[in-house]
């Protein structure tokens, strides 16, 4: 199935409850505009990654070929897991709102689906993977796709420049920045000394908003983003990466069985036996995935003060299209 986000699912379904749950979590974070979701058949999504090259060799006339070794590659097989809510509703409270502006039952299945749109968010940058956590990009990011300054060192522009160039994998194209709201105001603080903070516009929901860009890629927030365990004076993390194309060869997306609606769904379980309650079930089947491992970039231990550029960094900053 070919490469959807969010909003195009919302287009594509006749269920107007499906509907509204993944409107609910698509308006909550602008991110959730862009991320794709790809569909899978089977029991999850295989990716062959090369671990080492097959070896080559310059030889004179008349040598003899050395260069035997074959290439070596990891196959990493990424699998669906499952996030659930129930919304138990007392059948009285129904039958009250229906004579009434304020739609229980609505309300109820709008929070269970806001509330597993936070809860992918955080599982997005910080699941470790073991079942049944959503792999997280602080697990998956490369060793060697990982920038270490230092611990609580401050952001400036040329770490993001270092890692922007980290992510190959659309020949150089980087769509995605994020980062904690804590390093999105020291990255505020740095445009401001060069007199103003650079913004873009991006849908969220049924709006337009302007956010943050940094060389025209636009800066996300995520306030879920946090560092690994053990290294909390290393300060917070920021993330940079493409989306995958529907290609499973580019980058991260979301994954889905094809055989659900973007791997969201919503069930009327039915009555309880023994309460006049109704249950109302919101889930979905998914997880995050990296297909190619220079697709995303990790730039560790920020968290230092913002210092003043001095007029040499300003005037660099500015020669580099800083504005």
């Amino acid at each position: 199935m070919a490469t959807l986000t969010l909003p195009e699912f919302v287009k594509r379904t006749r269920d107007q409850l499906i509907a509204g749950i993944v409107e609910d979590i698509y308006t909550m974070n602008p991110i959730w505009n862009y991320v794709p979701w790809i569909g899978f058949a089977g029991s999850g999504v295989s990716v062959n990654r090369e671990v080492a090259m097959g070896d080559a060799e310059f030889i004179a006339i008349g040598g003899t070929i050395t260069a035997k070794n074959p290439s070596e590659v990891d196959q990493i097989l990424f699998r669906p897991t499952t996030l659930i809510g129930d919304a138990e509703i007392n059948l009285l409270e129904v039958a009250m709102s229906n004579s009434d502006i304020n739609d229980v039952v609505a309300t109820e299945v709008s929070s269970k689906a806001k509330s597993i749109g936070r809860s992918m968010q955080n599982g997005f940058v910080n699941g470790d993977g073991t079942d049944p956590l959503m792999n997280g990009l602080l697990h998956m990011v490369d060793s060697q796709q990982t920038i270490t300054p230092g611990a609580n060192t401050a952001l400036d522009f040329e770490l993001l420049d270092q890692l922007q160039t980290l992510v190959v994998s659309k020949d150089g194209i980087v769509d995605f920045i994020m980062m904690h709201s804590r390093e999105l105001l020291a990255y505020r603080s740095l445009c401001r000394q060069l007199g103003g903070v650079p913004m873009m516009e991006v849908k969220m929901g049924n709006r337009t908003i302007m956010i943050e860009e940094f060389n025209g890629i636009p800066i996300f927030r995520n306030d879920y983003i946090a560092p690994a365990a053990g290294e909390e004076a290393d300060g917070n993390i920021v993330y940079a990466g493409v989306w995958d194309d529907g290609t499973k060869k580019v980058g991260a997306a979301m994954i889905y069985p094809q055989a659900t609606t973007a791997g969201i769904q919503f069930t009327e379980v039915g009555e309880m036996e023994s309460k006049d309650e109704k249950i109302y079930r919101v889930k979905a089947y998914m997880n995050s995935a990296i297909f190619n491992r220079r697709g995303v970039a990790m730039l560790k231990g920020i968290g230092g003060a913002v210092t003043t550029m001095n007029n040499k960094g300003a005037k660099k900053a500015k020669k580099n299209g800083k504005k």
